[in-house]
C-alpha cells in the first residue's frame, strides 16, 4: 500500500511539472531561484545611466572644464529590466505575478585589477511588481536603481589615494544586482540575479570631452 501510494506521489508530481514547465528552455538569469516553481523564466538586464546616457564608465573625478566651470558630477544609477516568459506557453495553470521587493548591489574587482580597492555593497527597498505573460510572449518592466553613490565615489578616491592598493588609472569590476521579492499566489520566494561589468576611474565629462 505504501509503493502504490509512493507511485501516486511520483506520478501527481511529474504531471504538475510537465503543466508548469512544458519542454521549454532553461529559468533565467543564472543563480535565479523560485520562478520555476510558479512556471516562470525570469531574466533581468542591467543598463547603467550618467548623465542621461548609457555608458558603464564611471567617472569618480570632478573635472575643471573650460573657462573653470566643473564638470558635470553626480550618482551614477542603473535601468533594471526585468522579463518574465511561461515555462510552458500551453499551460493550463494560471502563471504568478512576482513582487519585488529589495534589491542588493554587491562589487568585485576583475583579474585585471587586483588590489583594486573594495566597493562596499548596500541594499535597497523597493516595490516593483511584474505581471505575468500568456502564451509566448514576454512581459518586462523597467526601473531606476543605484549604481555608483556619491559617498562610494568619494571613498574610493579616498582608498586610491591612500597607497594600500593599485595604483591603476582606471580599474573593472563587475556588479551583481540580486533582486528578491515574492511570486503570488503562493507567496513563492523569488530571487533574480543580474550582473554587469563596468570600469571606474577619471572620465572627460566636460562638453566635447571623451
Amino acid at each position: 500500500m505504501k509503493k502504490h501510494k509512493f507511485f501516486l506521489s511520483v506520478v501527481f508530481c511529474i504531471l504538475s511539472a510537465v503543466l508548469l514547465w512544458g519542454c521549454g528552455g532553461g529559468t533565467g538569469s543564472p543563480g535565479s531561484q523560485g520562478c520555476e516553481e510558479v512556471g516562470l523564466s525570469c531574466e533581468a538586464a542591467i543598463t547603467p545611466i550618467y548623465l542621461d546616457q548609457d555608458t558603464s564608465d564611471v567617472d569618480v573625478v570632478q573635472d575643471m572644464c573650460d573657462g573653470e566651470k566643473p564638470e558635470d558630477f553626480t550618482a551614477h544609477s542603473a535601468k533594471v529590466a526585468i522579463t518574465l516568459s511561461l515555462l510552458n506557453p500551453n499551460t493550463q495553470l494560471p502563471p504568478g505575478t512576482v513582487y519585488i521587493q529589495k534589491y542588493t548591489v554587491e562589487f568585485s574587482p576583475d583579474k585585471d585589477s587586483e588590489k583594486a580597492p573594495p566597493i562596499e555593497s548596500y541594499s535597497r527597498k523597493i516595490t516593483v511588481t511584474v505581471p505575468p505573460p500568456s502564451g509566448t510572449g514576454k512581459t518586462t518592466v523597467t526601473f531606476t536603481a543605484d549604481f555608483i553613490t556619491e559617498m562610494q565615489k568619494i571613498q574610493y578616491i579616498k582608498d586610491m589615494l591612500s597607497g594600500e592598493y593599485n595604483s591603476n588609472q582606471f580599474n573593472y569590476y563587475t556588479v551583481t544586482y540580486i533582486l528578491e521579492g515574492v511570486a503570488r499566489p503562493g507567496d513563492e520566494k523569488i530571487r533574480i540575479i543580474a550582473t554587469k561589468n563596468f570600469s571606474i576611474g577619471n572620465y572627460d565629462n566636460c562638453s566635447g570631452g571623451n
